[in-house]
């Protein structure tokens, strides 16, 4: 049985067995004989709580002895970093950490995204801002957005074991001394206030947070669309359009709930986006956003196959609703169209004279007036209202009524009235003689 007790080592709270404590106290012991400044100390005692972190230790889990070996294995023996010590013999006993990608605010102009890529790929850093601007301007302002989503996704190189990282160099004690003995704080913060960089900073993360708030209304608003939506199926006995043309049937039902769904969870995505533009911080685990995007990408292909599979049914039932009514002519040489109706005129060439009313569901035909008056043929529509009486949700919310005119002067009628003809299929009860 070993006993424990707690710590607190960069700000994060450990427990500890009291072994591997009294190793972990000597060794930074032997670390402040090498090393004088309190802010290096800081800052390795802040690295050795990262890396504690990423051993999988935590305020629950007791660091012991081997734990305490793994920091120095990753930080180097302190008596190997003497000032006076040949770089050859430092060198040695380090271990390279892979370069990771930070943003560089020490050198930003607004969030330092351009100087962690700059930093990342070892490029300029004015290259890198070209780049963005040259996108934004070529891709219609992509260029911003994809600056705005790494500026969510990329995290700040607050420290000094962050800044080492960045450039691809191993965190050790000697590492951490260097950086911390060159960092300027109190003059890179009285140049930060002295350029355009703070304010345009503060107005950026203004409108940013106004845009966030922005993505968080829509997506609420889709949320709240959807309940209303639900709510409307519910109290009309499962039907969705007055017509019950959809949904009919378990695969139209599962269809219309998988959209839902979808719908839903795209929603709540931007909710979410909306709430890291505002925070600067995505506030969801990684792994449960990557479930979210998998389930919508899930939802669409199942609900894909699905609508693919259940359209033709809708579609025949939306067909049957539609009616065609040909109505006999005698010969006329001009058409006159009175009324100002939503009503479609098309004209056919064809040996008959004759016309065709095509429309939706079942309107008042008797308001539509066609009649020949000294050679003219007169389409009165002045007393049709197209649209249809819906008590509830109704597609399409009108007849959809058009009017064919077939004669054989149809190429002359299209240019006086400068009209274009469309030739749908003729109706099975066209006459053979006018």
């Amino acid at each position: 049985m070993n006993e424990v007790t707690k710590i607190h080592l960069g700000r994060q709270a450990f427990t500890i067995s009291v072994d591997a404590h009294d190793e972990l106290k000597s060794y930074l012991g032997a670390i402040k004989k090498q090393v004088e400044d309190k802010d290096v100390i800081d800052e390795i005692e802040l690295r050795m709580a990262e890396l504690l972190v990423e051993h999988g230790l935590n305020a629950n889990k007791v660091i012991l002895p081997g734990d305490v070996d793994f920091l120095k294995e990753q930080l180097g023996n302190p008596k190997d970093f003497k000032e006076d010590d040949d770089e050859a013999t430092a060198t040695e006993h380090q271990r390279p950490d892979s370069k990771r990608l930070f943003r560089d605010t020490d050198n930003a102009m607004v969030a330092g995204v351009a100087a962690g890529l700059a930093e990342y790929f070892g490029l300029d850093v004015l290259l890198i801002r070209i780049l963005f601007v040259l996108a934004t301007i070529i891709t219609v302002g992509w260029g911003i957005l994809l600056y705005i989503v790494l500026w969510l996704l990329v995290p700040e190189a607050k420290t000094s074991s962050d800044r080492l990282l960045m450039a691809g160099r191993p965190v050790t004690v000697d590492g951490l001394k260097e950086i911390v003995e060159r960092a300027d704080v109190k003059g890179a913060a009285r140049r930060a206030n002295d350029t355009l960089a703070g304010p345009i900073n503060n107005i950026f993360r203004i409108i940013m947070k106004l845009v966030g708030l922005v993505f968080v209304f829509s997506g609420l608003s889709a949320l709240f669309g959807l309940v209303a939506t639900e709510t409307y199926i519910l109290l009309n006995s499962d039907a969705l359009l007055q017509d019950n043309i959809f949904p009919i049937g378990l695969r139209e039902h599962l269809v219309l709930d998988i959209a839902m769904v979808v719908v839903g969870l795209i929603a709540l995505f931007i909710i979410l986006f909306g709430i890291a533009i505002f925070r600067r911080k995505w506030p969801i685990r990684t792994w449960v956003t990557g479930m979210m995007v998998g389930l919508i990408f899930i939802g669409l292909a199942i609900g894909g196959a699905l609508t693919a599979d259940v359209y033709p049914n809708i579609r025949d039932r939306y067909n049957a609703n539609v009616h065609t009514t040909v109505r006999v002519s005698k010969p006329f040489t001009a058409v006159n169209v009175i009324g100002d109706a939503d009503v479609g005129i098309n004209y056919v060439p064809s040996s008959k004279y004759y016309v065709s009313l095509n429309y939706y569901k079942h309107p008042n035909l008797a308001s539509i007036k066609t009649y020949v008056k000294s050679g003219t043929l007169v389409i009165d529509t002045s007393q049709f209202n197209e649209h249809r009486n819906c008590q509830a949700i109704c597609i399409p919310n009108n007849y959809n009524m058009v009017i064919t005119v077939y004669t054989p002067d149809a190429l002359q009628l299209i240019n006086q009235n400068d009209a274009i003809p469309i030739a749908p299929p003729l109706p099975p009860d066209t006459p053979k003689q006018p």
